[in-house]
């Protein structure tokens, strides 16, 4: 394998998830190679021979051209690598776009290797994130003014300082956390300590059912679902208004709540006019609610609203970081991490750990029958299937093409078989879109097991040996689980 195609099967590996491009060039500026994520090699045959500055002006127009240009000549001459950070143009779509670009002169092979990244998402984050933090001062200053507004008479100072500790609280949860559940929890924290309120809960918004489900509470049974525009709650999100009821034994919307609620008020959460839920509280006969009340939940939703929709907007990237786009299974790069924090905790408290790798049987095959699409949907189909056949406390990853693992973690081995054997059947009991056309006429997977301490005494063991495993299931029978032990035979 030349040095070129190195650096592009290297790059396809590095490119899984983040759209990025790699280009290689001879002295003269012509292009003698060129990989882009998601594009296949036939497509980018038209760009073999055509200069870098031609196909450079046709993207990015004059000037960006110029400035790539700028930089491949500095990377020839002065002999180091150059870049180009934060390069922003204009799509075809008419959408902002910014890359990353990085030279790299290979003298040895006249070749001058270009690579694009694109950083898009991360600047547009940034950028979300600056305005978030500007709306959060600008919230800031108009609950400062609020507060400086509001009649100190009315009120003694102990009533004061908890209402402003309750909206610094809320405002900084931001800096703390961006967990959806601590900032829910945080929030009602801080509602209940800082101004009295026994009973709180926080109602989100299921845009798909368009139920307002009650995501943390104080003082409410579990399970509260309220569909939009029934009882306070849903009134209040149908309405996108604040609704107060002094007396809820006079209200027929009223649906049973805390146990000693006397009165309730239902605050809209909105972020860019869309209701994402509901801030609800009731008063018991002791605690009753005032116009100062009202004002100061009225006045902290936006704030809670802001925070919420911030940590829930992190958490799906999150979320999508560590997650195989195609199966929803977890990552090869967020599985060793997993692997690292099991192993650990195992060998400090003596526990064990199993490991399934798992491959499925004459998959090529499959595809060239079926085509790819329809691949595709099998190996979705494939990774429920083992999802579901695991425990809660199991891990299921996408290892790599058509191949699956599963982490068990304080598992023995028999345990782990039993488990490995069930995924086995599930997978050969499936009736997949031309199974028939399989060998055996049927899908099947093959699968290795290893376990720590009994097989190995290390992560790298751990792995090499599950592998073994596998390896050892595909040269047998296949449609079997192998257990590794030194000597690796079909169960």
């Amino acid at each position: 394998m030349s040095q070129i195609s190195l650096y592009t099967a290297m790059l396809s590996m590095a490119t899984e998830t983040l759209p990025s491009a790699f280009i290689a060039t001879d002295m003269l500026g012509n292009i003698t190679h060129a990989y882009i994520s998601k594009q296949s090699q036939h497509k980018l045959q038209y760009l073999l021979g055509q200069n870098i500055y031609r196909i450079s002006r046709l993207m990015f127009g004059l000037d960006g051209a110029k400035q790539i240009m700028s930089s491949w000549q500095q990377c020839i001459a002065e002999q180091i690598p150059a870049e180009i950070n934060r390069f922003e143009h204009t799509s075809t779509h008419g959408l902002q776009e910014y890359l990353d670009m990085r030279f790299a002169a290979h003298l040895t092979a006249d070749k001058v290797i270009i690579y694009i990244r694109s950083t898009t998402e991360s600047v547009l984050l940034d950028e979300e994130f600056v305005c978030f933090t500007e709306q959060h001062e600008s919230v800031n200053r108009e609950l400062c003014i609020a507060i400086s507004n509001l009649d100190f008479h009315l009120m003694d100072l102990e009533q004061a300082r908890k209402k402003l500790a309750a909206l610094y609280r809320v405002t900084a949860i931001a800096q703390k956390t961006v967990n959806e559940h601590e900032v829910l929890e945080e929030i009602l924290d801080g509602i209940t300590r800082e101004l009295g309120f026994t009973n709180a809960a926080i109602l989100l918004l299921d845009d798909a059912t368009q139920e307002l489900k009650a995501r943390a509470h104080r003082g409410y049974p579990e399970g509260i679902c309220i569909p939009i525009g029934k009882g306070i709650t849903g009134y209040a999100a149908l309405h996108r208004e604040l609704v107060y009821v002094p007396d809820v034994t006079n209200d027929p919307r009223y649906i049973s709540g805390a146990a000693s609620g006397v009165s309730e008020v239902a605050v809209p959460l909105i972020v860019d006019d869309r209701v994402i839920g509901i801030l609800d509280v009731e008063s018991s006969q002791e605690k009753i609610l005032q116009d100062y009340d009202l004002d100061m939940l009225r006045s902290l939703a936006s704030q809670i609203a802001m925070t919420i929709e911030h940590a829930t907007h992190v958490c799906k990237v999150e979320v999508q970081a560590i997650t195989d786009g195609m199966t929803g299974l977890f990552n090869y790069r967020h599985f060793q991490t997993l692997l690292e924090r099991e192993y650990k905790r195992a060998s400090r408290y003596n526990r064990t750990i199993s490991l399934i790798m798992i491959d499925i049987d004459h998959f090529k095959k499959y595809n060239d029958t079926n085509g790819h699409l329809q691949g595709d949907q099998t190996l979705r189909k494939v990774a429920a299937l083992i999802k579901n056949s695991c425990r809660d406390v199991d891990f299921a990853v996408r290892y790599g093409g058509e191949e699956f693992a599963v982490l068990l973690p304080e598992t023995s081995v028999d345990e782990a078989l039993s488990i490995a054997e069930r995924l086995r059947q599930s997978i050969e009991e499936y009736p997949f879109v031309n199974r028939e056309k399989q060998p055996n006429q049927c899908l099947t997977i093959s699968l290795g097991l290893a376990n720590y301490p009994t097989d190995a005494i290390s992560i790298l063991e751990l792995l090499d040996h599950a592998d073994a495993a596998l390896y050892q299931a595909k040269r047998s029978t296949r449609n079997c689980v192998c257990l590794y032990r030194r000597y690796t035979n079909p169960l």
